[in-house]
């Protein structure tokens, strides 16, 4: 028994020297493979966001705070890849307390990952620190920003907003910055009324997107109902009203734009189909030239649509001398007539005169028969005494001041008759005056005198 203790004793303490340093070098060996697989390495998260807590330490003091710096910070992480590979912006904690401020406002910032027990943190940025302020409270209207477009035919009619004004509050370095308060509207592809809530929002003076965080509005979300209507295309028409100065005559009415498209309900919109506007010359002795704001002349319930909230108009007045032109009968031009009648002009006189002037005011020359194409329209007219207007062709080249009428008689034309080879005597065709009743010869004779005194 002696003899086995004595052997285990000199196996154990036999070259003990040499098995602890085997020893080591195992879990030496041990320690380098696994640094090998898995080294420690590091990563840079940006862009942490810092919670901050125990703000009612603030209030405490009746004051607001806006962040100054920390609010947002870099943090490196350090420990095995296999972790960091794992490892998220999310899962790293960046706290700031408020109620351990230092005199000069400053919080520590405290690091950690709870879902990783082996990383360690670090950052550039130890404190976060802000700026006490004196708490104000101010009013503001809800203004409405579109985003998107409507269907080509669709326009926006009335927005309503509840509410339409709403109470911000924060620090008075803040609210002082602020100019106005908005909602984002998106219109994108609507055909009918709808309804949103939307988020509002704060803009400096500059129309910048202010940071809100820091800032309570009395309203969280606005409720904002749009109503969409149909467009509608409509001509405007300028009317020169009044007369001119003695011996001046007017020109031309020219305007821009002569149409524009409008919005408005179903039954507005059907009862609008032009846009009229008077301009008034009376005593002119010159071009005029004004403007005329066109939702003055709208109808209710419509409005444009474009962005043209006005209309330029020149008139021109001339004082070119007015000219008498006499126009021989026999160069009226009879158009559109029968081919089953003549006519035959009706006149105690060989001429008409016509006033007119050159539409353009510095063409000082004499006005002919020629430049006035005058012509009678005998369209569908029937047998018997007719009084006509007298219709010129100018275009735009002269203006007519006066109205000249002509009388024309239309007959039927004689047709040819066949010579008969009889002897026998042919009748002598009876004058329809002759063999009339007296009704009748009075009707004839009363149509004569009517045309008469029409002249």
């Amino acid at each position: 028994m002696k003899i086995e203790l004595s052997t285990t004793r000199e196996m154990i303490t036999n070259n003990l020297s040499l098995k602890i340093l085997a020893g080591v070098l195992a879990v030496l060996v041990w320690i380098i493979v696994n640094n090998v697989n898995d080294p420690v390495t590091t990563k840079v998260f940006k862009n942490v966001t810092v919670t901050i807590e125990n703000e009612s330490a603030i209030e405490e003091l009746d004051k607001v705070y806006e962040v100054k710096e920390g609010g947002v910070i870099d943090v490196k992480a350090s420990g095995k890849r296999s972790i960091l590979h794992r490892l998220q912006s999310s899962d790293i904690q960046a706290v700031a307390d408020l109620s351990s401020l230092s005199m000069t406002n400053a919080a520590y910032i405290q690091l950690s990952c709870p879902k990783y027990e082996y990383v360690e943190l670090q950052s550039d940025t130890k404190m976060l620190t802000i700026d006490l302020d004196d708490e104000k409270t101010d009013q503001y209207k809800v203004d409405v920003t579109t985003e998107g477009s409507l269907p080509d035919g669709y326009a926006l009619g009335e927005i309503r907003m509840r509410p339409n004004l709403i109470k911000v509050s924060g620090a008075e370095s803040q609210i002082e910055r602020v100019s106005e308060v908005r909602v984002t509207l998106d219109v994108s592809n609507m055909t009918g009324d709808f309804l949103k809530n939307l988020k509002p929002q704060a803009y400096d003076a500059n129309g910048k997107l202010m940071d809100s965080s820091r800032l309570k509005f009395s309203s969280e979300k606005v409720r904002v109902s749009v109503s969409v209507y149909e467009t509608k295309t409509v001509p405007i028409l300028v009317e020169a009203t009044g007369t001119p100065a003695k011996n001046y005559h007017l020109i031309s009415v020219d305007y821009e734009p002569q149409s524009v498209t409008i919005t408005g309900t179903e039954s507005a919109l059907e009862k609008c189909d032009f846009i009229h506007i008077s301009c008034p010359i009376n005593g002119a002795n010159g071009n005029i030239e004004t403007e005329f704001a066109l939702s003055e002349y709208l109808p209710s319930g419509v409005k444009v649509v474009d962005s043209v909230e006005s209309i330029n108009v020149k008139v021109t007045i001339s004082a070119q001398k007015l000219q008498t032109v006499h126009i021989p009968i026999s160069d009226i031009t009879i158009k559109n007539l029968s081919e089953e009648y003549e006519a035959a002009f009706v006149s105690g006189t060989d001429t008409i005169a016509v006033e007119a002037i050159w539409a353009n005011a510095g063409n000082t020359s004499s006005i002919t028969a020629s430049d006035l194409g005058a012509y009678i329209d005998c369209k569908d007219l029937k047998e018997g005494l007719h009084k006509l207007e007298v219709k010129f062709v100018v275009g735009d080249s002269v203006l007519i001041e006066n109205t000249s009428y002509v009388k024309v008689r239309l007959s039927e034309k004689e047709k040819e008759k066949e010579e008969e080879t009889t002897n026998e005597p042919v009748e002598a065709t009876e004058n329809p005056m002759l063999t009339a009743t007296p009704e009748e010869k009075s009707e004839e004779i009363q149509s004569e005198v009517e045309l008469q005194e029409e002249s």
